[in-house]
């Protein structure tokens, strides 16, 4: 046993170390004002220049790497396994083993370069603001005063006609602007933006798509990733998120709302329409639950530009069918509820909550 033990040192040492974060993890749920000056305005910070001045500087998204690399690590251990002349149950104990090791090393590093930042202060509390749950009517006014939002928030981009937009409407810089506006938002809200979080287009278009995702953040390499085939009224806004979420914030629905404040804050035309667009769409959906056949006739009512652009983001959608959509929120909304975030991927929908009541502060 003890030969054993020895010859897998590396992998215990995993496990014992993946362990130790989940405790640690468990225990700053206890302590918000503790996670928040220690590690998302201490440590975080340090591996946030770490990964942005080494990885960050490399031309292509290194998640791409790391999937490929994880897939030659793959073969080599089954070819390893097939090789090696051991008994049914020494293979299996050495596959749970090895199994239990990657595992417990993923957690580890997840939790340490970007996880413990779910037990931080929350936005709401930081900024004073009270969120709630939105009656019928409170909706339905809500909706009116973001439509008017949106249509005047179109009439503003140069250039724009009744016709779909394209991407050519999207500028050459995109990341750096957009990321320039969140840090923006952020510092005007006294959040650090130490670093330079990349903003990736993955390719091929609808790898992420397909699994219901617009964008996803990476933190093992600490790279904000949007999924190319978006539509681009779609891109600025996700892309916002994803940079939310690589300067620390791990809720989704408060990287919904610092998406929006950014875009909506932003000089840039084209993104306060992907804002105000992009939180219309979150309004609707909610109304739509409530009263479809209201939201039917409230559609009607819409301006001719303003549908034509959400037609368009419905026929881009259309072109990415689901694989195991079923299977992904299951999964991914167990996720965010072991995280601490109550409401799972209803989360995402709590922009309309945040957005009414930073409404109301500002009255």
């Amino acid at each position: 046993m003890k030969v054993k033990f020895s010859k897998n040192k590396g992998k215990w040492i995993w496990i014992a170390l993946g362990s130790l974060a989940i405790i640690v993890r468990l225990l700053l749920s206890f302590s918000p004002e503790f996670t928040e000056q220690f590690y998302s305005r201490g440590l975080f910070l340090g591996i946030r220049c770490l990964l942005d001045y080494t990885l960050g500087w490399l031309p292509i998204p290194v998640v791409l790497v790391v999937i490929v690399g994880l897939l030659f690590f793959l073969f080599y251990k089954i070819k390893n396994l097939v090789n090696t002349h051991q008994s049914f149950m020494d293979s299996m104990g050495r596959v749970g083993l090895s199994l239990m090791a990657f595992l417990m090393g993923t957690i580890f590093l997840f939790l340490v370069m970007w996880g413990f930042n779910y037990g931080r202060m929350p936005l709401e509390k930081t900024m004073n603001l009270q969120p709630s749950p939105l009656s019928m009517e409170e909706l339905q006014a809500e909706l009116k005063i973001n439509t008017i939002e949106v249509e005047n928030a179109r009439k503003a981009i140069p250039n724009i006609s009744d016709s779909a937009i394209v991407k050519e409407f999207l500028p050459v810089d995109l990341e750096n602007e957009v990321r320039e506006d969140v840090e923006a938002l952020l510092s005007e809200l006294d959040y650090p933006t130490i670093g330079t979080v990349r903003g990736r287009l993955l390719q091929p278009k609808g790898i992420l798509l397909r699994f219901s995702t617009a964008g996803v953040y990476f933190p093992w390499t600490g790279e904000s990733n949007v999924d190319a085939g978006l539509h681009p009224i779609q891109i600025p806004f996700t892309l916002a998120h994803e940079f939310a979420h690589g300067y620390g914030f791990t809720d989704e629905g408060t990287c919904n709302f610092l998406a929006y404040l950014a875009c909506i804050q932003s000089d840039n035309k084209f993104f306060q329409y992907s804002g105000q667009l992009s939180y219309w769409r979150y309004l609707a959906s909610s109304y739509r639950r409530y009263d479809r056949e209201a939201y039917k006739d409230y559609f009607k009512t819409l301006p001719k530009g303003v549908v034509t652009d959400l037609y368009a983001i419905d026929a881009n959608s259309d072109k990415y069918p689901d694989i195991l959509p079923a299977v992904r929120d299951v999964a991914y909304d167990t996720f965010l509820k072991t995280q601490g975030v109550k409401e799972g991927m209803k989360s995402y929908s709590r922009i309309v909550m945040m957005v009414k009541a930073w409404r109301d502060s500002r009255e």
